[in-house]
Parts: structure tokens; C-alpha cells; sequence
């Protein structure tokens, strides 16, 4: 069943559920700053933070939402269940603020989610983010990112995700559909 969706999916026919699809999003706690942020998730998507820093930071909500420590190395993951704009900030370096963004409902598209995870996971190669709509030239369905001259698609003829950086114009492969869905944490709820 699963590998049937899948094969829909990349076949370009997207699907749409009464089901909620998730997004893991990550912020990196790096040279005593959290990137991204700010960022924008839906209800239901969960933020990692992780410290790559030597010294210990927290992820502290202004209101209380949440409140963890980070020792260098360790993550802490939160899940965001009601809308609203969330302002975070380091206990032990107050300087160090966050804002995160949460609207709506989550997305019934998995490649939706995906496509979100990919802009705010790698901002630095698809930006600007935030475009809902999909374009295509076979078999590629795909999303132009200009500030960044790239691309990001599915191709319908290997189930697999490919982008292209700048004006390189090589198309580059990244796996299959199946693994990237996994990694950013766009299963069905």
C-alpha cells in the first residue's frame, strides 16, 4: 500500500487525504545563534533544536511553552499544537532570540511537506520559500527558487527527488521520493 502511494505520488497525481501530514523542522544552535529563524510551521509540525556549539545554551519560550537545556551535542524537540507566534530565547546567553510562526492546519500533500522541510532545512539553496505552487516539465513537478536559481523536484520516471543549483544546469539526484519523505518527517499522522 505504501509503495502504491508512493508510485502515485511520484506518478505526479497528488494526493490529497482528510489525513494531516507532519513536518520535522530543525533549528541548528551555532556559533551562539539559532538558524533559521525566524521560521513558519504548520499545527502539528515538530522543531528540533540541536547544539553544535561547545558551551551549553537552552531553547527557553517566553511563556513558558517549553523550557530545555542543551548541552553541546544534545537535541531537544518540541511539537506545536496550537497557533500562534512563539519567541524563544538561550537562559544563558540572553541575546540569543528565536521567533517561530504557527498557522494552519498542516498540509495533505506529502510532497508539500517535504518541499517545506528542503527551504527551511537548506535556506541557503532554496529561497525564497513559501511557494505553494508546483510547476512541471516532464516527468519533472518541480518549485524555482530565485534568489537562489535553483530547483528542487520529483521526477515521475525513478520516484526520485532531484534539484539543480544556480546556472550549473546539471540536474543532480537525490534519492528516492520514499527516503526524503522519511527524512523530513512527512508521514501520515
Amino acid at each position: 500500500m505504501k509503495r502504491t502511494l508512493l508510485s502515485t505520488i511520484a506518478g505526479l497525481s497528488l494526493v490529497v487525504t482528510n489525513a494531516a501530514w507532519a513536518a520535522v523542522f530543525s533549528i541548528n544552535v551555532q556559533n551562539f545563534a539559532y538558524t533559521p529563524s525566524p521560521i513558519s510551521v504548520n499545527i502539528g509540525d515538530t522543531v528540533t533544536w540541536t547544539n553544535h556549539d561547545g558551551a551549553t545554551h537552552s531553547t527557553t519560550e517566553n511563556n513558558n511553552a517549553w523550557a530545555s537545556d542543551l548541552n553541546p551535542g544534545s537535541s531537544f524537540s518540541f511539537t506545536f499544537n496550537n497557533p500562534g507566534t512563539y519567541n524563544y530565547f538561550c537562559r544563558f546567553h540572553p541575546g540569543m532570540v528565536g521567533t517561530i510562526e504557527v498557522t494552519g492546519q498542516g498540509t495533505t500533500d506529502p510532497m508539500a511537506c517535504l518541499f517545506s522541510w528542503a527551504e527551511t532545512n537548506y535556506p541557503q539553496l532554496f529561497a525564497p520559500a513559501g511557494n505553494p505552487d508546483f510547476l512541471t516539465f516532464p516527468p519533472y513537478t518541480y518549485r524555482f527558487y530565485p534568489v537562489t536559481n535553483s530547483y528542487l523536484a520529483f521526477s515521475s520516471a525513478d520516484s526520485n527527488i532531484h534539484y539543480m543549483l544556480g546556472a550549473e544546469g546539471i540536474v543532480h539526484d537525490a534519492g528516492p521520493v520514499a527516503d526524503w519523505l522519511n527524512i523530513a518527517g512527512c508521514n501520515a499522522q
